[in-house]
């Protein structure tokens, strides 16, 4: 079977991307890729293993929105002509992402199509996307498709209940498919120094402010042993850099981003894993998103048996309580922060242990061969 798979950013940063493309090659499927990747290495690995990569837009959110519509519509053009030259009588169409749903809705009504969503889509569509598709049917479209995959199963109740599908979408939670046996040590100098023999708490993430609260993280170093220090791992901006300006210091460090799976080489060496999650105040799809939150950093940390540690959200809370992989903090303050981290140092083993059985409970090549069966 041939799967065309369609997306409209940069395929390097969407680990499900990249986690399907190579589970369907191991699966012996036939793989087609439209759209962007910042790493050329990943795409030439990708060629080498028969993967056919068609490069459309580089979507760059700084533009502004002249450029932006007409960058969108020459993407839409040229994808579907691509599809229609590519799809044949046994392709599937992926298309990845609600706003790709918009744009290319057509190509759902002509050709066998699986729409995966990220997260809840967005309910309403967008003004430039009205425009470039100005007779969608959103809910019909969405009917239309042969299967609908959602990352999680609460999120998954809601999207069949707002768009009255017939069934609900399949599940497939983010684990990534990286090959960890390759992992080399690139801890060198001053990291390599800051690390031996210590307990890292690590973040790797985005910080976006208020949704990611890492002040409390790095005020809960001045209430732990002098083993412990956090790491904060991510790309640079200003939430990043109002975080080094004021906390920085030998026991609260920051690292640039690294591209996955070499980030991985960092993950492997944390203590405890941080995640934080704090909806805010807006669309009721970024409320159910933020509370129901499927983050592919669950599956990293659990892999390495990284007992986690985050606030008290459905999403995770459940989850760690299920497996014993985590805790969660309620109260969320350093001083709180610190006695959950010194709650799992006391009962490490257990919770590391319960952090792989999370990891092993999901296989995720039989979730890909039930979809594409």
């Amino acid at each position: 079977m041939s799967n065309i798979l369609i997306y409209n950013h940069d395929i390097q940063k969407y680990p499900p991307i990249i986690t399907a493309i190579k589970v369907l090659l191991s699966l012996g499927q036939k793989v087609v890729v439209i759209g962007y990747c910042s790493d050329k290495n990943t795409i030439t690995d990708l060629e080498s293993k028969g993967v056919i990569y068609f490069e459309t837009i580089i979507n760059d959110i700084k533009e502004n929105k002249i450029i932006k519509f007409f960058k969108l519509y020459s993407y839409k053009k040229k994808v579907e002509e691509i599809v229609t030259k590519e799809f044949k009588s046994d392709s599937v169409l992926w298309v990845y992402g609600n706003q790709n749903i918009w744009l290319l809705y057509k190509l759902i009504y002509r050709f066998k199509s699986i729409l995966y969503l990220f997260e809840t889509p967005q309910l309403k569509v967008g003004l430039r996307y009205k425009i470039l598709s100005p007779f969608l049917d959103y809910a019909n479209t969405m009917q239309k498709a042969w299967k609908v995959v959602c990352c999680e199963y609460n999120r998954a109740h809601v999207t069949k209940a707002y768009f009255n599908l017939d069934k609900l979408p399949i599940v497939i939670p983010n684990k990534p498919n990286f090959d960890t046996s390759k992992l080399r040590e690139i801890l060198e100098g001053e990291i390599e120094t800051l690390f031996c023999n210590k307990k890292v708490i690590l973040y790797q993430g985005i910080f976006n402010y208020p949704e990611r609260r890492l002040d409390e993280l790095c005020q809960s170093i001045n209430y732990l042993p002098e083993e412990y220090i956090v790491c904060i791992m991510g790309g640079d901006d200003i939430n990043k850099k109002r975080l080094m300006d004021k906390y920085k210091s030998e026991r609260v460090i920051f690292m640039p981003f690294i591209s996955a799976p070499k980030h991985l080489e960092i993950t492997k060496k944390a203590y405890i894993g941080f995640l934080s999650y704090f909806p805010t105040q807006g669309s009721i799809e970024n409320v159910i998103n933020t509370l129901y939150c499927a983050p592919n950093k669950v599956y990293e940390y659990s892999c390495f048996g990284v007992p986690m540690l985050s606030n008290d959200i459905p999403g995770l809370s459940l989850l760690f309580e299920k497996y014993n992989a985590g805790r969660v903090v309620s109260n969320f303050t350093p001083e709180n922060l610190a006695s959950a981290i010194l709650n799992i140092d006391s009962s490490y083993h257990q919770i590391s242990k319960g952090s792989i059985e999370l990891y092993n409970s999901l296989d995720i090549t039989s979730l890909f061969e039930e979809l594409i069966s």
